[in-house]
């Protein structure tokens, strides 16, 4: 999607206007500009920056920190995490299954760091919430759209 400055920065102030403008909320915000457009261009940081009155370097700052924001090719990302409980519990074949499955279908599967359900292993994060006890079963359903998990 192809946005001048001004639409960009209307669009971004449409998607934040029930968030309240405030620091804590920097990271929601972040989310909802990413969930749109799958990536966070300096464009849209500044917007995200004026939309919230906090400081370009701020937000930049913490969209740079995240690696869950990292998404160059601007496909929806879904992230397995692969960390030591995960592991145990099969992630990396979930994340071999989902990186053929998602070849076409203009979805990135990724590795990402922990995410923080190890009681719930193998766990995935669909870019909305976190799929506890993934399969790879779910993961194509994901994929597909079949789900919103």
């Amino acid at each position: 999607m192809d946005l001048d400055k001004a639409a960009l920065s209307r669009r971004v102030q449409e998607l934040l206007s029930d968030i309240p403008r405030e620091r804590q909320q920097l990271l929601p915000a972040l989310w909802r500009v990413f969930e749109e457009y799958w990536h966070l261009s300096p464009e849209m940081i500044d917007a995200i920056a004026q939309t919230l009155d906090i400081p370009y370097a701020d937000v930049y700052g913490v969209a740079s920190f995240y690696a869950l924001f990292a998404n160059p090719d601007n496909k929806k990302p879904i992230y397995i995490c692969t960390d030591v409980m995960c592991a145990l519990y099969g992630s990396e074949d979930l994340l071999k299954a989902g990186e053929d499955l998602a070849n076409d279908a203009g979805v990135r599967v990724k590795e990402a760091p922990c995410l923080g359900h190890c009681d719930g292993a193998p766990a995935l994060f669909d870019g909305r919430q976190t799929i506890r006890h993934a399969s790879p079963k779910v993961l194509a359903q994901i994929i597909r759209g079949e789900t919103d998990a």
